[in-house]
């Protein structure tokens, strides 16, 4: 019998009544919550923030205005500066007319908030995917498009590059240190313009393949599993492997350890008699100079492996 009343007592609840007030006091929520954070001075309280908790890091971003939309819920900032100190780079500032962070749905690998920012750098647009969990974040480049010619400020004035590059990154960082990280990144328009070299003028090459692999499960350690360049109709064919101590603050002092060979087109050579010369220390296989090179990024150095 008591089995009975409780069967019908639960019978008598209206559930489409109880969801309909769960609904209604969530979207309450949600609106009371974008409410303030439209009108509630989050910029300013946002800048005391990062500058209590980034002095004496050298990183110190500003911006304009940071306000929130409505529409399809996200933040904008405006006129974010960005030091070049904060990619281990001296310089001028990094200058981003917008940047715009979207939420995401829930993310399960790692666990954590996602959102997407959108952003547009030397005219390059650039999306990069941000997962906060616990303890832990994840950034991302997935199959990101790149210019080279726009993003040439960032590569520096010392090496020129042109064509296409397809990028796709992720990098999980656990109390500001790389945990882990995996690269791709493919082209297949690549040039190195004519410019001057250690000394010589280098003619336009068309290099045309650029292919590089590479990862690292113990930072700062970054194994190149692979690094491919040019095809059968480049002046330059290279295949490199190896790893690099990548230096935090100082990309370019990364000490590098890779082995590999390379060869040159034989139209090549003739517009550059020195290839040879530079070359005949180096034991050649099938046409291929064998090298190992060590040094740094920066400068990397050339020897016999």
């Amino acid at each position: 019998m008591a089995a009975s009343v409780e069967l019908t007592s639960l019978d008598n609840i209206n559930y489409k009544s109880k969801i309909k007030v769960i609904f209604y006091v969530l979207i309450v929520f949600f609106l009371f919550v974008f409410s303030f954070m439209s009108y509630y001075p989050i910029g300013d309280k946002l800048k005391v923030f990062l500058k209590s908790n980034l002095k004496g890091t050298g990183c110190n971003p500003d911006f304009d205005q940071i306000r929130m939309e409505w529409i399809m819920p996200k933040i904008v900032v405006s006129g974010l500066k960005l030091p070049a100190s904060c990619l281990g780079r001296t310089g001028d500032t990094l200058d981003f007319s917008h940047v715009t962070l979207n939420y995401q749905l829930i993310n399960f690998a790692p666990f954590g908030l996602p959102f997407r920012l959108d952003t547009e750098l030397y005219g390059q647009p650039l999306t990069v995917y941000f997962v906060q969990g616990f303890g832990q974040r994840m950034v991302r480049l997935k199959d990101q498009t790149i210019a080279l010619n726009r993003i040439q400020p960032l590569l520096g004035g010392n090496f020129k590059l042109a064509g296409n590059v397809t990028v796709d990154l992720s990098v999980i960082l656990s109390n500001n240190l790389v945990k882990s990280l995996s690269l791709l990144a493919e082209s297949k328009d690549l040039q190195i313009p004519s410019q001057s070299i250690q000394g010589f003028t280098a003619p336009n090459l068309k290099i045309n393949t650029l292919r590089i692999e590479a990862n690292s499960e113990n930072s700062p350690r970054l194994n190149v599993d692979k690094l491919i360049l040019g095809d059968a109709d480049s002046p330059l064919r290279a295949n490199f492997k190896g790893r690099i101590d990548l230096q935090e603050g100082a990309i370019a002092f990364s000490p590098i350890n890779l082995g590999g060979e390379v060869a040159f087109s034989e139209t090549f050579k003739q517009q550059l008699p020195l290839i040879d010369m530079m070359f005949q220390s180096f034991t050649q296989k099938d046409g291929f100079y064998q090298i190992r090179l060590g040094g740094t990024l920066g400068a990397p150095k050339p020897s016999a492996p």
